[in-house]
């Protein structure tokens, strides 16, 4: 079975790490609880695919130094505590991680994102939405263009102009 750990990341480098026997060992079996466990940008989800049994032992430490959950089979989301040795099997899922930044952004910050991402997006929208050519223009070859081309005007030349006194 998958279980996940939710967690924050702190920007602080000056902020002290929590030490204790319980700290990083809690888990569950639910997604969105451990999507509402990390709450803040930038956050990470660690993932695992441990045995049912395993679990249920995880499950049982933590009814015994927290509080006691309903039975497995009733809860939507149940709780655990791992050992200490089976911390190292949670990985980060880069996509749920993903997902869960995503959603922790803040409104001001997706505006600003959507402003930055507009320009590059509308020049390969327009890049890939090319207009189709008419059936004059179908069998066209270069030289066509380049006499079509001759008696267009060019913005760049000079304008005739007589000189005058100021």
């Amino acid at each position: 079975m998958e279980i996940f750990r939710g967690e924050n990341v702190s920007l602080n480098p000056f902020r002290k790490k929590e030490t204790g026997n319980l700290v990083g060992r809690f888990i569950t079996d639910s997604l969105e609880y451990a999507k509402a466990a990390a709450n803040k940008f930038p956050a990470i989800i660690k993932s695992a695919e441990i045995p049912k049994k395993a679990f249920l032992k995880a499950k049982n430490l933590f009814d015994d130094i927290h509080f006691r959950q309903g039975p497995y089979s009733t809860s939507t989301s149940n709780l655990g505590l791992l050992e200490k040795g089976d911390t190292g099997k949670l990985k980060i899922n880069i996509l749920k991680t993903l997902g869960v930044n995503i959603q922790n952004l803040t409104p001001l910050a997706v505006k600003g994102l959507n402003i930055l991402a507009s320009l590059p997006v509308s020049t390969i929208t327009m890049v890939l939405q090319s207009t189709p050519a008419n059936a004059d223009e179908a069998n066209m070859t270069l030289e066509d263009f380049a006499k079509l081309n001759e008696g267009s005007t060019n913005v760049d030349k000079a304008l005739p102009s007589e000189p005058k006194d100021i």
